[in-house]
């Protein structure tokens, strides 16, 4: 009986071996990195999830990093996707793209949203964000959602950038804080201001659920 037990046992311990042999695993040679998958495969010219990561495979197997993919997408130094901001609003005077958001109180005690973005200055005099050609207005189930303020305690240096004036080319983190009824979904909506004939205009959808 006990020989049955280890010879089960070694049996077991083989498989679970034979099991992490051939797991995917990364590789590397003096051409850049490729990933093996379970059954000894790779992937070309194709993206491949690995770790929650998405990675591009060119036509020899290698990881694409630092550059452009054939379809148009970025990826970083570690080889994995760089996620496009949620906006990218680029314009004569201004650029702002989004960096995050987060839930706070406001000075009232009401539920808000505060928006995140970097914004830059393209004109030669200095302006902040607050007099650049763009408007940003927030809808939550159709309706606009009312600008608010945090509360004197709760400091928000983003909060405070919004209306600071900056220099030709700078870009300063700024933030603005919208009254929300609930955690559905907001749409924003990005326009050019002061053009007349064919104003910029971008709608995008943040999820905060």
């Amino acid at each position: 009986m006990k020989k049955v037990k280890l010879l089960l046992a070694a049996g077991i311990a083989s498989a679970a071996f034979s099991m992490t042999s051939f797991a995917g695993e990364w590789k590397q040679d003096t051409n850049g990195w490729w990933y093996q998958n379970d059954d000894g495969s790779y992937s070309t010219n194709t993206w491949q999830e690995i770790g929650g990561k998405q990675y591009y495979f060119d036509a020899n197997g290698y990881m694409l990093h630092d550059t452009t993919t054939p379809d148009g997408k970025q990826v970083g130094s570690d080889g994995s996707l760089i996620a496009a901001p949620l906006f990218d609003f680029d314009i004569e005077d201004s650029r702002i793209t989004y960096t995050g958001w987060k839930t706070e109180l406001d000075y009232n005690g009401d539920l808000c949203v505060v928006l995140y973005y970097n914004f830059t200055n393209k004109q030669s005099e200095p302006q902040g964000a607050y007099l650049a050609d763009y408007g940003i207005t927030v809808y939550q189930n159709g309706v606009e959602c009312d600008t608010t303020w945090l509360s004197y305690n709760n400091k928000d240096n983003s909060l405070d950038n919004y209306s600071k004036k900056i220099t030709q080319g700078t870009t300063l983190p700024v933030g603005k804080a919208y009254k929300i009824k609930d955690m559905s979904a907001l749409t924003i909506q990005i326009k050019e201001l002061w053009n007349w004939s064919n104003p910029k205009c971008q709608t995008v959808t943040l999820n905060i659920h």
